[in-house]
């Protein structure tokens, strides 16, 4: 298992030297507008990063392989989800580091409104990687972020047209509620998730 996601990290050695330079640019350019924008594109930049892993096994031809190894096609799904994992938490850590380095070369205090931002975009993140890598499994790489795009933009649609109809949106005064919500859905979603993608992956043929 170890073998499996140190390799995904060294695939993805290069992907790292170019995300710190857009990283650079995107901090220099929204941080002193005081835009929080840039915190939500580090951690899905490095959310959409399993999807790059994936897209290296396949022109490689590495499941083939890996597969006369003895290695389970429950590890590899699993390599999959915890490589998901790690980059997730390295993304929003480095978001948080950027915040804060962020808002002391400003000369500002340290908003909480950060602190939330991230918390919120790195459940987020789980929510899409869930989503991806089944779609990844099941259709492949190119099919799968055509489909991701249209179930980003079918929620997105549904929530304009309500609103133009002037239906009242569920609210509610305490934003834990919010909260708790999204965890939970973010829990069963990566239960469901990952069930499906080892249905898929074990039913594939290499």
């Amino acid at each position: 298992m170890k073998g499996l996601i140190l390799k995904d990290l060294l695939n993805l050695k290069s992907t790292f030297k170019t995300l710190g330079i857009m990283i650079i640019f995107f901090a220099c350019v929204f941080i002193p507008q005081g835009n929080s924008f840039v915190f939500g594109i580090i951690i899905m930049m490095f959310a959409m990063m399993v999807v790059t892993t994936i897209s290296y096994d396949d022109l490689a031809k590495w499941d083939t392989y890996a597969l006369t190894m003895p290695v389970t096609r429950k590890e590899i799904v699993t390599s999959k989800y915890l490589i998901m994992a790690i980059l997730n938490v390295l993304g929003a850590i480095l978001a948080l580091v950027v915040g804060i380095l962020g808002t002391l070369i400003m000369r500002q205090s340290f908003d909480l409104e950060i602190l939330a931002i991230t918390g919120v975009i790195f459940l987020i993140a789980f929510i899409f990687g869930s989503v991806i890598i089944p779609l990844i499994y099941k259709f492949g790489t190119e099919k799968a972020r055509l489909m991701l795009i249209l179930c980003a933009l079918i929620p997105t649609a549904l929530i304009l047209l309500v609103e133009q109809m002037n239906v009242p949106l569920p609210n509610t005064a305490n934003p834990w509620v919010y909260l708790i919500l999204l965890v939970g859905l973010t829990i069963v979603g990566l239960i469901v998730s990952f069930i499906i993608s080892l249905r898929i992956y074990e039913k594939k043929e290499f």
